[in-house]
């Protein structure tokens, strides 16, 4: 299976660096065509030096795609920041020191660097990456702790699109709709890579409210909607007009299964969820309103679980991460196998902690939260005691009861050790453009670290 996943790979980064055999077809649904990439590809490689790190700070996917296509061909290195804020993008520069990036006009870039004008060329590539070479990097923001770097190769990320266009059957015909960005892992593998190698065609823009959700899987004529929990989560209870959908994935956390139910119950179409990480790539999948609660590992994984830790072997993997003597890595999941090659995931194996003497599950005391009545979300973490002495427990809960409401429903769920110390009441949980939570703009309402 190893060898033919890998010469599948090969040949497809073959076919990339070809000329494309239908340039007039759509890449982004009415403004960019398969031909437009390849000569913006071609500008780029003519441009940036070989092995230059340039930063990708655009939601342009077309321009991502070409950008992809350069590098592919032995050109730049593409960098992905986590936000295209300014904060993050001073970020990235600080982590890859980069002088130029491929940016949309509002984009205000850290200072010293350079904004690549697009510019057509004809299509010249001098040959392909070698399959193990990196030609990606990506800052990841994270929802429990610092942004950190990670790469990846040709062979990883090419490999993984290909594998899911195979597996999930994606076509020239379909038109993908999306809630994500594409500098996002999920949102490049599922909007840029997998339309590219499948001859797909993506929609303009990203959508974020119901409604602009709506219109694309309705008048937009959407086949593939590309999506996050939080978003599936603002679509129940809202009718969704689904003339051609035929397949819904979502990522970046687990799908409440009242979300995929109700959208199941509207659109006929019962989601995928994708497990992984940015440096793990995809690890498995399942489907809850398919009656799939279990995790399926994907067929180029292999998984084992040791001292309650999933460990993963995959060629997906990003190169930096440490392996075990067999290959494998080992993820800061706690699992449990199940039958037929499945699993269940327990939560994070960093979410306990030691609050008086006593070990306390983060993620089981969110779970309890988030099942008290009115509430509809909670994110639950630890901050330094007062004076730095022991664990106090916050939460941030999103619901439209009283804190003190919330404060006498937690009582009565959860043992005294376990009370979140700090608790804020919010009517929306903050999120990344992702989809995950937002551990930034979660702690600045605490307004520090120490207890009540």
């Amino acid at each position: 299976m190893k060898d033919r996943h890998r010469k599948d790979t090969e040949r497809m980064l073959e076919r990339l660096m070809a000329v494309p055999a239908d340039p007039a077809r759509d890449f982004v649904s009415g403004t960019r065509t398969r031909g437009d990439l390849y000569e913006y590809a071609g500008g780029f490689l003519h441009t940036l030096g070989k092995d230059e790190p340039v930063c990708l700070c655009t939601e342009d996917r077309g321009m991502i795609a070409a950008a992809v296509l350069a590098s592919l061909a032995g050109g730049p290195i593409c960098v992905l920041p986590h936000s295209l804020s300014g904060r993050a993008l001073r970020e990235t520069r600080e982590a890859i020191r980069f002088n130029n990036a491929i940016a949309d006009p509002s984009i205000e870039l850290p200072a010293g660097v350079d904004a690549v004008p697009p510019a057509r060329r004809a299509w010249r590539p001098a040959g392909a990456r070698t399959m193990d070479s990196i030609f990606l990097t990506l800052f990841t923001g994270g929802s429990t702790d610092r942004p950190r770097i990670w790469t990846k190769t040709a062979s990883a990320m090419i490999g993984e699109a290909l594998f899911q266009v195979r597996k999930y059957g994606i076509v020239g015909d379909d038109l993908i709709a999306a809630t994500v960005p594409p500098y996002h892992i999920y949102g490049l593998l599922f909007t840029v890579l997998i339309p590219l190698l499948a001859g797909a065609t993506v929609m303009e823009g990203t959508r974020l409210f119901p409604g602009e959700i709506c219109s694309a899987v309705g008048q937009g004529g959407a086949t593939v909607l590309v999506s996050v929990p939080v978003h599936y989560r603002s679509l129940n209870g809202t009718r969704i007009p689904s003339k051609r959908l035929r397949l819904a994935f979502s990522s970046a956390g687990p799908l409440d299964p009242e979300d995929a139910s109700a959208f199941h119950r509207e659109t006929g179409i019962a989601v995928e969820e994708i497990y992984g990480s940015t440096e793990t790539g995809g690890i498995a999948c399942r489907s809850s309103a398919a009656g799939r609660e279990l995790l399926e590992p994907f067929e180029p994984v292999r998984w084992r679980i040791r001292h309650d830790l999933l460990s993963v072997q995959s060629p997906f993997l990003s190169p930096e991460l440490p392996l075990d003597a067999d290959g494998f890595f080992v993820t800061g999941d706690r699992a449990s196998a199940a039958q037929e090659g499945r699993f269940t995931l327990l939560g994070r194996a960093d979410s306990v902690v030691k609050v008086g003497g006593k070990r306390v599950d983060l993620q089981d005391v969110r779970d309890r939260i988030t099942r008290l009545e009115g509430v509809r979300d909670a994110y639950v973490f630890s901050l330094p005691g007062k004076t730095g002495r022991g664990t106090a427990i916050a939460a941030i809960i999103e619901t439209d009861c009283t804190e003190a409401r919330i404060r006498e429903l937690c009582a009565v769920s959860l043992e005294p050790y376990e009370m979140p110390r700090r608790i804020r009441v919010v009517g929306t949980m903050p999120s990344t453009s992702a989809g995950k939570y937002d551990r930034d703009a979660i702690e600045r309402y605490f307004n520090g670290n120490g207890e009540s």
